[in-house]
């Protein structure tokens, strides 16, 4: 007995149509941190300026510890104030460690530092209105 195949050829065309509607919702939010310090004499040596972050209290009033300072991230920057008087960039290197001036100043001098990172988020969602109509054709 001999097996019969069916042989049909056919051809398909599709067409996509209709659009997808994404929606993003991006938040920003700054986290400033804010500290301040009075230069005493063992702050200063050879022209530069050195306070200890144990030196530094924050915005309540409480002392920071050793190696606590906020540096800024990648997506933040800080800011230094002697006597209220903001200071140039490059003036100053801040580590959680120290903030060091590059000059002497004069004890009792205050100064406050000024933390700014920034936390960034996203959210997408999309709504897909897309039809597929596909004609065979023989």
């Amino acid at each position: 007995m001999s097996i019969i195949r069916i042989y049909l050829e056919a051809e398909a065309d599709s067409v996509v149509s209709g659009n997808i509607a994404i929606t993003t919702n991006i938040n920003v939010t700054p986290i400033v941190n804010r500290y301040t310090a009075v230069v005493v004499l063992g702050n200063i040596l050879g022209g530069v300026t050195t306070i200890p972050a144990q030196n530094f209290t924050n915005d309540s009033g409480t002392s920071v510890a050793a190696n606590s300072l906020v540096v800024p991230t990648s997506n933040g920057y800080y800011n230094v104030f002697v006597n209220g008087t903001l200071q140039r960039g490059g003036l100053t290197t801040l580590s959680p460690t120290n903030l060091i001036i590059n000059t002497g100043l004069l004890v009792g001098a205050t100064v406050v530092i000024e933390v700014i990172n920034f936390n960034t988020s996203a959210s997408s969602t999309s709504v897909n209105n897309v039809t597929v109509t596909t004609t065979i054709s023989d």
